[in-house]
């Protein structure tokens, strides 16, 4: 192979090391930002199919976090509903027996009878209390849970106008004056209540074990999403030095291929200008006429 053939192929590989050195130093960029920021897509052109995953797996974890949110609440609410009519639970299981103690008329004096009235007004108005001061983040937990609400009966009564039998509505609120009146029907407002709120904390009950149920679901699922997260976006550091190790290798190595190959380039040009030279001297001088 001529010199100049020799120069130009070294040329050649100066150009290719070159180009290799931008490479391995671009792949340790890439290597130290991964490694920096722990994730191995942090621009779009990391990995645009990989991208498009993963933003539809962000969608999918903030829609289970939001659901679990909101669980979380319900839960909440429910457990503090739970706990106030557990306390109306209490009180009206308190109306039962004296509804029927007021039925057995002839074992108790009129004054028994006025202080067993006044032990269910006692109630009643602690039923209205619970009711009115149950409040969970503003809202009443309580709502259509007063003594006017647990329960009804309809009762005969005389109008004071017309003089006529006619039936009207009775409430628990009215319990204290039915157990003089009509201790049967004060008894089955008194059940009627017990009934229904126990009714409401059963489903209060039914719907935290459904909601835990599907919170545990959600959390399974939400795992499976930051999996599958964890595998497209998070950077595996060992691959990663691993690979920052490598191409420092491979950079250095280049750049002492390219100083020797440069060295190599001046050396021959070194040469073809000595040559050049003594060409130029040993050249026969053309005679001007």
């Amino acid at each position: 192979m001529s010199l100049f053939g020799s120069t130009s192929l070294n040329l050649s590989n100066l150009s290719f090391g070159i180009s290799k050195l931008g490479q391995h130093r671009a792949d340790i960029n890439q290597s130290l930002e991964r490694l920096s920021t722990g994730k191995q897509i942090n621009r779009a052109s990391d990995d645009p199919s990989g991208l498009v995953a993963s933003n539809k797996l962000h969608a999918t974890k903030l829609s289970i976090d939001r659901r679990l949110t909101s669980f979380q609440r319900e839960s909440t609410f429910l457990g503090a509903q739970e706990g106030a009519l557990s306390v109306l639970s209490d009180l009206v299981i308190q109306l039962q027996p004296l509804t029927v103690e007021a039925a057995n008329t002839g074992a108790l004096t009129p004054e028994e009878q006025q202080l067993k009235s006044d032990e269910a007004q006692s109630i009643i108005t602690a039923i209205n209390h619970i009711h009115n001061t149950s409040t969970f983040q503003g809202n009443n937990l309580l709502t259509g849970f007063s003594a006017a609400d647990i329960g009804s009966v309809f009762v005969e009564e005389t109008d004071p106008e017309t003089g006529e039998q006619v039936m009207v509505e009775k409430s628990l609120t009215d319990l204290p004056l039915l157990l003089e009146t009509d201790p049967k029907a004060a008894q089955e407002l008194a059940d009627q209540a017990v009934s229904i709120i126990a009714g409401r904390r059963g489903a209060i009950g039914n719907r935290l074990n459904a909601i835990e149920s599907e919170t545990n679901t959600l959390l399974s699922e939400l795992t499976n999403t930051e999996d599958a997260l964890s595998l497209i976006e998070d950077a595996d550091y060992a691959k990663e030095t691993a690979n920052l190790v490598r191409s420092q290798i491979l950079e250095q190595a280049t750049i002492q291929t390219m100083q020797i190959q440069r060295q190599q380039v001046e050396s021959m040009l070194g040469l073809l200008t000595q040559s050049s030279s003594a060409i130029s001297a040993t050249a026969p001088v053309s005679n001007k006429l």
